[in-house]
């Protein structure tokens, strides 16, 4: 079986990116909303997204720049400091897609692409109104990364979480069945969580565990 091989230190960043994009995979999306010092708000996606900790509890997203230049996304949450994450599903997905167009700085997504808002609880930033899940957060770290092409590591704690009733087992699990996420792929590919299945682990969830027994 051959392979072929690429070493990082020989690509470019758009090659690293394609590689990244097209291995970590499929990769959840964060519909993140924030708002300027102005009171500007804005809405983008982001897949270069995961959790980092559950005590606190504590998530990422990467942002890239544009032509050279900080992201409103990045932007705003230096500013302001708070944000909201909203989890992408089957049924947000075209708006989703078509928030990620180059919208200047003043011009507001959620009325270009007529997505009405509802007051966040906590922080400042808008949310999406009947969006299943939405995480209210709070800017925890910022690192940036890069020289020519940088990337700003975005870290925010979860203050507040909103979760569909419908979605809810026994009010401690989401049902991923009926959540009906979607999912980011290499490209302009994405893909849907129909095919859901169960694997019992070879050693209890940390939920089943007393936390003086659980290993180190």
């Amino acid at each position: 079986m051959s392979y072929v091989t690429f070493n990082t230190s020989e690509i470019d960043h758009m090659q690293t990116y394609r590689l990244l994009a097209g291995s970590i995979v499929p990769r959840p999306i964060a519909w993140v909303s924030s708002i300027s010092s102005d009171g500007v708000a804005n809405l983008a996606p982001f897949s270069f997204f995961t959790c980092v900790c559950h005590a606190p509890p504590l998530v990422s997203i990467s942002v890239g720049e544009r032509d050279y230049n900080m992201k409103d996304t990045s932007r705003n949450i230096i500013e302001t400091k708070g944000y909201v994450i909203h989890t992408v599903v089957n049924e947000t997905g075209n708006a989703m897609n078509e928030s990620s167009a180059n919208f200047k700085p003043e011009e507001n997504e959620f009325k270009e692409l007529d997505l009405e808002t509802e007051p966040s609880q906590i922080v400042k930033a808008p949310r999406i109104k009947d969006s299943p899940i939405t995480m209210e957060c709070e800017l925890e770290h910022l690192h940036t990364y890069g020289d020519k092409w940088k990337t700003h590591l975005v870290i925010g704690r979860i203050l507040l979480w909103h979760v569909r009733e419908d979605l809810m087992i026994d009010g401690k699990y989401i049902n991923p069945e009926k959540l009906e996420p979607l999912g980011r792929l290499g490209g302009a590919n994405y893909c849907r969580t129909q095919d859901i299945f169960q694997m019992e682990r070879v050693y209890p969830p940390p939920d089943k565990v007393h936390p003086n027994e659980q290993t180190k």
